[in-house]
């Protein structure tokens, strides 16, 4: 029996980030506004793959029979490296990546960012038309691309200038592309080039949406995504410290007994969920990732028990078709000490469900975006279920406060536009001025969301100002779908909302009003938009409507009038 001297006592975040401590805060300046940062985090990407070469014998990827470890993984991108050395890239390249998840996609970020060039995440899942705009708008002078991206690149811009690597059979067309395999082959070891980097140099870009329906590209600085990272860590350590206090344990004497974490990842690695939350996220820790190219529950349960995976964070849907599954009582999940939602709140019938049938599992949820690098307020284990409306409190290097339309902070309690304070913020937008103007201002990003804080500080999400729907984990703008069906030759008026739908969350509902004499068709119109837009973009419900959509007098479709008004159809 341990002396009364020895049992932990529940931790306190002050007593992780108290000076002297692993993640001790100091303030300090980033750009023109004043941060907390970490004292001891990596300044840049490159300084963070040189500390996780410490775990080169460590298992890193798991895809079907394909197994990597570290060491495999850094080989592998330091070949590449070189070859992309060779021809030009180095530090600010822009070079895009246009993978669908596959441990390449995790090599080809290490190779380029180890360069101290820039990954641009386009959307893998996305048209040829929107991967084109991803490479063009960003100046991206080299392309990384699956076989299924390359094919939709040529053929939407065959005369782009760029240069591409491709993984799987060239396509067709003038356009040369050089192989993966004989890139990353390497006959030598060659060691990983790591280049320093500034905190405050643009780190990577990633793609977001905004109101005006174009696709906007978030630049995120090495500061910004090193900050998340190891607030990621802090949140964690500060866990296992509360656990081995409730167990009566040193906290080291857990952390020895723990095996490393192993995480089922099911985002997709272009969102700030799969990149950060996951990959970079598991790479700091020296953990192991699970791939599921595509969900399907059954593969994810025998994902779960033959890999002993311990974390699944997954969108609300993916968790109701695990729960829902008759193959979940056939499949060892006991592994599982962490489930979290990405993309939108668990519903209550959700959250009560999980806990009936994995009482033992540690829930969280949070608040962020990508222009934030993720979470900004999180929510985890009791914590989480003593406040399960809410969205967690501020991070520890994050600040949020409320403001009326005027910018001014209102009282807790009082709903406004959530503005957030943190290194975690993203430089801006890429080439975008008058959207930087719009969302960055007085030290502040205005994130377009509405809530309140309540008065122990928990964060409440209200509502949208970004015209924005949530169907299983992905945010559809809607702007974005309205400008493409109005391309569409026979539509004179065109509106997209949610729906809310117990499984998505919410689905997608297209309201159409015709050209004089036209004749509209759901087949046709899916097929349009699918050309167009990524799958899940695509409405999933559709409304002909013979009058005019309800306007303002500034000619806004007034779609709060719109849902009422279909609310019963």
């Amino acid at each position: 029996m341990q002396p009364a001297s020895a049992i932990p006592q529940p931790p306190t975040v002050a007593a992780f980030t108290a000076p002297g401590a692993p993640f001790e805060l100091i303030d300090a300046q980033v750009g023109a506004i004043s941060c907390r940062l970490f004292r001891h985090a990596p300044r840049s990407l490159p300084e963070l793959y040189a500390a996780a070469r410490q775990h080169a014998a460590r298992e890193f990827t798991v895809m079907d029979a394909e197994r990597l470890s570290y060491g495999q993984v850094f080989a592998q991108a330091a070949s590449l490296a070189a070859h992309l050395a060779e021809e030009g890239v180095g530090r600010g390249t822009h070079v895009a990546l246009a993978m669908r998840n596959r441990p390449a996609w995790l090599i080809a970020f290490i190779a380029v960012s180890a360069l101290g060039a820039v990954p641009v995440l386009c959307n893998s899942r996305g048209a040829g038309p929107e991967l084109a705009h991803g490479v063009r708008h960003t100046r991206s002078r080299w392309v990384i691309a699956d076989e299924r991206c390359a094919q939709l690149l040529q053929e939407a811009e065959p005369a782009a200038a760029f240069r591409g690597i491709v993984d799987g059979a060239a396509p067709g067309g003038a356009r040369p592309w050089s192989r993966w395999s004989e890139l990353t082959a390497g006959s030598a070891p060659r060691p990983l080039p790591l280049t320093a980097c500034a905190p405050e140099d643009p780190a990577l870009i990633m793609f977001t949406s905004g109101t005006t329906g174009e696709a906007k590209a978030a630049v995120l600085s090495h500061v910004g995504v090193l900050t998340a990272l190891m607030a990621n860590q802090l949140s964690g350590a500060l866990l296992q410290a509360r656990l081995a206090a409730h167990l009566k344990v040193p906290a080291e004497t857990l952390a020895r007994q723990a095996p490393p974490p192993c995480t089922l990842l099911v985002f997709p690695l272009f969102h700030t969920s799969g990149c950060l939350s996951v990959f970079l996220t598991s790479l700091a820790r020296g953990g192991r990732i699970v791939f599921l190219p595509r969900w399907e529950v059954g593969a994810a349960l025998r994902l779960i028990e033959g890999e002993r995976v311990s974390a699944l964070p997954a969108v609300p849907t993916m968790l109701w078709d695990l729960l829902q599954s008759p193959q979940l009582e056939h499949h060892d999940t006991s592994s599982l000490v962490s489930l979290a939602s990405g993309g939108q709140a668990l519903p209550q019938g959700l959250l009560q469900a999980i806990r009936a049938r994995f009482p033992r599992v540690l829930l969280g949820t949070g608040y962020g975006m990508t222009e934030t690098n993720g979470m900004v307020s999180l929510a985890l284990g009791e914590d989480y279920l003593a406040h399960p409306e809410s969205a967690g409190q501020p991070l520890a290097t994050a600040q949020l406060r409320i403001v009326d339309e005027a910018d001014a902070e209102v009282p807790r309690g009082v709903r406004g536009e959530i503005c957030v304070r943190s290194a975690q913020n993203m430089l801006g937008y890429f080439e975008r001025p008058e959207a930087d103007a719009e969302v960055l201002r007085g030290g502040w990003l205005h994130t377009g969301d509405v809530g309140f804080l309540d008065p122990e500080g928990y964060l409440h999400i209200v509502a949208r100002k970004t015209d924005m729907v949530i169907s299983g984990g992905e945010n559809v703008y809607c702007a974005e779908v309205e400008r493409v069906l109005l391309e569409h030759p026979q539509v004179l008026e065109a509106a997209a909302i949610g729906v809310a739908d117990e499984r998505l969350g919410e689905r997608l509902l297209a309201v159409l009003v015709p050209r004089a004499g036209a004749a509209l068709e759901e087949g046709q119109l899916q097929g349009f938009c699918a050309a167009r837009l990524a799958r899940y973009k695509v409405p999933a419900l559709w409304r002909i409507e013979s009058g005019p959509l309800e306007r303002s007098a500034s000619g806004k479709v007034l779609k709060a009038q719109l849902r009422a008004r279909l609310a019963g159809a």
